[in-house]
């Protein structure tokens, strides 16, 4: 029933969901860095520096905030090995959305990897039965798509995961409105990952994700809140969401996309991180 492709997910940057697969599972019997979040992982980070500083193979699985923080873990949890490192930076929000995903999700695996439904959940089931026509209008929208070039398109993903397409600032980027992000339902399922993920001898960084310099300014008492919630229920992020803050300049059409240098320069402030964390 789900196995309509849509033409524009096929030859866009959501390919990256098969191609981060595809590399864990070459990489199953090697450790590694996999890198799990939205897409403020696949537009603003750099492996290629996070595997100069470590010297091990680095897959980033990052593609897109819709298909919700469950499924950015559930889709690639078995290929994970004991030593393995996951830098998990999922993105602010809250909700059933945040959590389950969107149409988004319906789109990405449909297209890309259907074999991954079987990693919902029932409840998970419930809510995207509702996504299920939206998907079908898509594709049918999306009939006629074809190949395309920038920064959005399959071939700016590199061997990594990353997006490596040069792209500059653009002086329209509008703020999200992140606010009210306690979620009780969010929290057990980060607990969830920080245990299964101690039980298998892989080592979780918990980080937090980027975010442009004013949305961050507007939006600091609700983050900060969040981050002391995340605290008190004993999975505390390993930085200060401020550290993953930088200048308006840096950023590329939205608030988690960075140009290349503000992603290199967000690489650098997480392989500081990671040194200190993993010591």
């Amino acid at each position: 029933m789900l196995l309509s492709k849509d033409k524009l997910s096929y030859y866009s940057h959501e390919r990256n969901v098969v191609l981060a697969y595809e590399r864990l599972v070459s990489l199953k019997d090697t450790n590694k860095i996999v890198i799990i979040a939205g897409s403020n992982g696949g537009f603003s980070i750099n492996s290629g520096l996070i595997e100069q500083a470590f010297h091990m193979p680095v897959v980033n699985t990052s593609t897109h905030g819709g298909i919700g923080v469950r499924m950015q873990f559930e889709i690639y949890s078995d290929l994970l090995r004991e030593g393995d490192i996951v830098v998990f930076c999922p993105e602010y929000g809250t909700g059933e959305k945040r959590l389950y995903g969107e149409s988004t999700l319906v789109r990405i695996l449909s297209t890309h990897l259907p074999q991954a439904y079987s990693k919902l959940s029932f409840a998970q089931w419930l809510h995207i039965l509702k996504y299920i026509g939206i998907h079908y209008r898509e594709v049918y929208k999306h009939r006629k798509s074809k190949e395309f070039d920038g920064p959005y398109s399959a071939k700016a993903i590199n061997e990594y995961g990353d997006i490596e397409w040069e792209r500059e600032h653009q002086d329209t980027i509008k703020c999200y409105d992140i606010k009210n992000l306690i979620d009780g339902e969010l929290v057990s399922y980060y607990k969830y990952v920080h245990s299964t993920t101690k039980e298998r001898g892989i080592c979780l960084l918990f980080l937090p994700p980027t975010l442009i310099g004013s949305n961050f300014e507007k939006d600091a008492a609700y983050i900060n809140e969040w981050a002391q919630y995340l605290k008190q229920n004993g999975i505390p992020l390993q930085s200060e969401p401020s550290r993953y803050a930088f200048p308006d300049s840096l950023y590329y059409d939205t608030p988690y996309h960075m140009t290349s240098i503000g992603a290199d320069i967000r690489t650098e402030v997480m392989i500081d991180d990671m040194i200190r964390l993993l010591k």
